[in-house]
């Protein structure tokens, strides 16, 4: 019987879908980053061990590809990650950026995708296999329109709010409930908090919520981080010369769920440039298969990415 395992990994969380011709089975562990002094491929590897750990995993599996947000960029560190994963199931691994998973199950083929997690990765690929890598760059120097970007402009906002130098938003109230209060031990807490980035990007949700009820603060927020998207789809798709069908633009990641404010917006201007906003035709955890034939245009990525080069 065919077996494969298909890994998401983020800051958030990852999640391992192994798969067999009759079933399907999710297991989910805590999401990683690189921090001073750590083992990065080990703490992968832990959080791989802890979503594995309640599922019924053969002995041996037909293949393992891991899609990762902090894949190592060193090529020996991304090949010491692949060991540690083909000794844990015993089939051969493959190492990819998230991005890349995303690409393959959210299209399958060619055309431009919008990966807006935490952070932001935005992927073109074209039908030959050449393709495009916009952002990446990280909370400090990208992550445009992510949530980390939307979380942070709504906290700033809500901040501005509660001084009274910035226009009135329920995100005010919204934040100090975040924080756990607004004295200077919760917002040390906040500051210390070794996870700042995720609870930074959990705050999108509030954006959200505060959008959907017609806050006009949390509006803008939502339409600039649709631009910022918008833009980087659009320039992915100029940079690889994409035509006629192969224009189209999909997304995934849990902030660009379909009818709320950032999605709408997305669609918009995506629309008045276009460029088509498609429904992803299935999940990143789905990509994984496409990625273990070589599919498509995918074979030329994924010999790129075995060298150590960038998405």
């Amino acid at each position: 019987m065919t077996t494969t395992i298909t890994i998401d990994g983020g800051k958030s969380e990852l999640r391992l879908l192994l798969r067999t011709a009759a079933d399907r089975r999710l297991g989910v562990g805590p999401g990683f980053s690189y921090r001073p002094g750590d083992d990065g491929v080990e703490r992968i590897l832990a959080a791989v061990r802890a979503a594995a750990a309640a599922l019924p995993v053969p002995p041996a599996v037909t293949g393992v590809v891991a899609g990762l947000t902090g894949v190592p960029g060193e090529v020996a560190e991304r090949r010491r990650l692949a060991l540690g994963l083909e000794r844990q199931f015993g089939g051969p691994a493959v190492v990819v950026e998230d991005s890349v998973l995303a690409h393959a199950g959210v299209l399958g083929g060619p055309g431009v995708v919008l990966c807006a997690g935490t952070g932001t990765t935005v992927l073109a690929v074209d039908a030959g296999g050449n393709h495009a890598r916009l952002d990446g760059w990280g909370p400090h120097l990208g992550d445009r329109g992510s949530a980390y970007a939307v979380g942070l402009a709504g906290m700033r906002a809500a901040a501005a709010a509660y001084d009274g130098v910035g226009p009135p938003t329920v995100l005010a109230d919204r934040l100090v409930a975040a924080l756990g209060g607004r004295d200077l031990a919760s917002l040390q807490r906040y500051y210390r908090d070794p996870d700042v980035v995720a609870r930074t990007a959990a705050f999108a949700r509030d954006v959200l919520d505060a959008a959907a009820t017609a806050d006009a603060v949390a509006g803008r927020i939502c339409a600039a981080a649709a631009t910022d998207l918008a833009d980087a789809a659009e320039a992915a798709s100029v940079r690889l010369g994409l035509r006629g069908a192969d224009r189209r633009v999909s997304h995934s990641g849990r902030l660009l769920t379909p009818g709320n404010a950032v999605h709408q917006a997305l669609s918009a201007e995506l629309d008045a440039r276009g460029l088509p906003l498609v429904a992803p035709v299935a999940e990143p955890l789905d990509g994984g298969p496409v990625l273990l034939r070589a599919a498509g245009p995918y074979a030329r990525l994924l010999a790129h990415q075995a060298s150590g080069g960038e998405a």
